[in-house]
Protein backbone atom coordinates (compact mmCIF):
# COMPACT_ATOMS: atom_id res chain seq x y z
CA UNK A 1 0.00 0.00 0.00
CA UNK A 2 1.55 3.16 -1.58
CA UNK A 3 1.29 6.11 1.65
CA UNK A 4 1.03 9.41 0.76
CA UNK A 5 2.84 12.42 2.12
CA UNK A 6 0.74 14.81 3.77
CA UNK A 7 1.19 18.59 2.92
CA UNK A 8 -1.89 20.06 4.68
CA UNK A 9 -0.67 20.47 8.50
CA UNK A 10 -3.12 17.76 9.66
CA UNK A 11 -2.96 16.36 12.70
CA UNK A 12 -3.26 12.52 12.78
CA UNK A 13 -3.60 9.83 15.44
CA UNK A 14 -0.21 9.32 16.47
CA UNK A 15 1.66 12.58 15.50
CA UNK A 16 3.79 14.25 17.92
CA UNK A 17 2.07 17.61 18.70
CA UNK A 18 3.05 21.05 20.19
CA UNK A 19 1.28 22.91 22.23
CA UNK A 20 1.81 26.91 20.88
CA UNK A 21 -0.09 28.13 23.90
CA UNK A 22 -0.41 27.05 27.36
CA UNK A 23 -3.61 24.61 27.94
CA UNK A 24 -4.20 24.90 31.69
CA UNK A 25 -1.09 23.14 33.50
CA UNK A 26 0.38 22.28 30.37
CA UNK A 27 2.97 25.12 29.09
CA UNK A 28 3.32 26.06 25.70
CA UNK A 29 6.26 24.32 23.30
CA UNK A 30 5.24 21.33 25.48
CA UNK A 31 5.24 18.24 23.45
CA UNK A 32 2.87 15.14 23.78
CA UNK A 33 1.87 12.12 21.06
CA UNK A 34 -2.12 12.56 20.10
CA UNK A 35 -3.82 9.45 20.79
CA UNK A 36 -7.71 10.19 19.75
CA UNK A 37 -9.10 13.08 17.55
CA UNK A 38 -13.43 14.15 17.81
CA UNK A 39 -15.20 16.21 16.20
CA UNK A 40 -16.53 17.45 13.07
CA UNK A 41 -16.84 21.46 12.89
CA UNK A 42 -14.74 22.07 15.91
CA UNK A 43 -11.71 19.73 15.66
CA UNK A 44 -10.05 18.48 19.29
CA UNK A 45 -8.08 16.24 20.41
CA UNK A 46 -6.78 13.61 23.19
CA UNK A 47 -3.09 14.02 24.02
CA UNK A 48 -0.82 12.06 25.91
CA UNK A 49 1.94 14.94 26.99
CA UNK A 50 5.71 13.93 27.28
CA UNK A 51 5.44 14.95 31.29
CA UNK A 52 3.03 12.08 31.63
CA UNK A 53 -0.25 14.24 31.76
CA UNK A 54 -3.31 13.04 29.31
CA UNK A 55 -5.64 15.55 28.51
CA UNK A 56 -9.10 15.86 26.54
CA UNK A 57 -10.80 18.29 24.45
CA UNK A 58 -7.37 19.85 23.09
CA UNK A 59 -8.37 22.55 20.80
CA UNK A 60 -6.90 22.34 17.41
CA UNK A 61 -5.85 25.63 17.63
CA UNK A 62 -4.09 24.78 20.89
CA UNK A 63 -1.73 22.06 19.12
CA UNK A 64 0.30 22.42 15.48
CA UNK A 65 2.47 19.37 14.39
CA UNK A 66 6.28 18.91 15.54
CA UNK A 67 7.62 18.91 11.92
CA UNK A 68 5.23 22.38 11.16
CA UNK A 69 6.20 24.07 13.73
CA UNK A 70 8.78 26.38 12.47
CA UNK A 71 6.56 26.76 9.68
CA UNK A 72 3.43 27.61 11.92
CA UNK A 73 5.61 30.63 13.65
CA UNK A 74 6.75 31.80 10.59
CA UNK A 75 3.15 32.11 9.33
CA UNK A 76 2.18 33.70 12.64
CA UNK A 77 5.07 35.98 12.26
CA UNK A 78 3.60 37.02 8.69
CA UNK A 79 -0.33 37.28 9.68
CA UNK A 80 0.72 39.69 12.51
CA UNK A 81 2.99 41.67 10.30
CA UNK A 82 0.30 42.22 7.74
CA UNK A 83 -2.63 43.07 10.86
CA UNK A 84 -0.12 45.76 11.71
CA UNK A 85 0.52 47.35 8.37
CA UNK A 86 -3.57 46.92 7.94
CA UNK A 87 -3.91 49.00 10.97
CA UNK A 88 -0.98 51.41 10.25
CA UNK A 89 -2.82 52.46 6.80
CA UNK A 90 -6.02 52.89 9.03
CA UNK A 91 -4.38 55.04 11.09
CA UNK A 92 -2.89 57.36 7.78
CA UNK A 93 -6.62 57.11 6.35
CA UNK A 94 -7.87 58.18 8.96
CA UNK A 95 -5.98 60.70 10.12
CA UNK A 96 -6.44 62.17 6.20
CA UNK A 97 -10.56 61.37 6.49
CA UNK A 98 -10.40 63.60 10.00
CA UNK A 99 -8.54 66.34 8.38
CA UNK A 100 -5.61 66.26 10.23
CA UNK A 101 -3.57 64.91 6.25
CA UNK A 102 -3.56 66.56 3.24
CA UNK A 103 -6.75 67.65 2.20
CA UNK A 104 -5.90 67.44 -1.53
CA UNK A 105 -4.68 64.06 -1.61
CA UNK A 106 -5.30 61.46 -4.32
CA UNK A 107 -8.60 59.25 -3.44
CA UNK A 108 -9.44 61.24 -0.51
CA UNK A 109 -13.45 61.24 -1.48
CA UNK A 110 -13.07 56.68 -2.00
CA UNK A 111 -11.32 57.12 1.16
CA UNK A 112 -13.78 59.14 3.22
CA UNK A 113 -16.38 58.26 1.20
CA UNK A 114 -17.80 62.04 0.35
CA UNK A 115 -18.18 62.49 -3.29
CA UNK A 116 -15.38 64.58 -4.97
CA UNK A 117 -17.66 67.46 -5.68
CA UNK A 118 -18.25 68.19 -2.43
CA UNK A 119 -14.19 67.87 -1.60
CA UNK A 120 -13.80 70.42 -4.24
CA UNK A 121 -16.32 72.59 -3.04
CA UNK A 122 -14.75 73.07 0.44
CA UNK A 123 -11.17 73.72 -1.23
CA UNK A 124 -12.65 76.35 -3.08
CA UNK A 125 -14.63 77.95 0.27
CA UNK A 126 -10.81 77.11 2.01
CA UNK A 127 -9.18 79.32 -0.95
CA UNK A 128 -11.92 82.00 -0.65
CA UNK A 129 -11.46 82.88 2.88
CA UNK A 130 -7.67 82.63 2.88
CA UNK A 131 -7.96 85.61 0.28
CA UNK A 132 -10.56 86.83 2.28
CA UNK A 133 -7.77 86.77 5.43
CA UNK A 134 -5.53 87.89 3.29
CA UNK A 135 -6.99 90.62 1.51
Amino acid sequence: MLMRRRTDGSVRVGDRVVAVKPIGDIPEGMEGRVKVIDGFGWVRYWVAWDNGEWMGSVDSASVVRADRLEQWRAEQEAAQQAAAERAEHAAAGAATANGDGDGDAAGGGADSRVPEHLLERSRQARARKAAQAAG
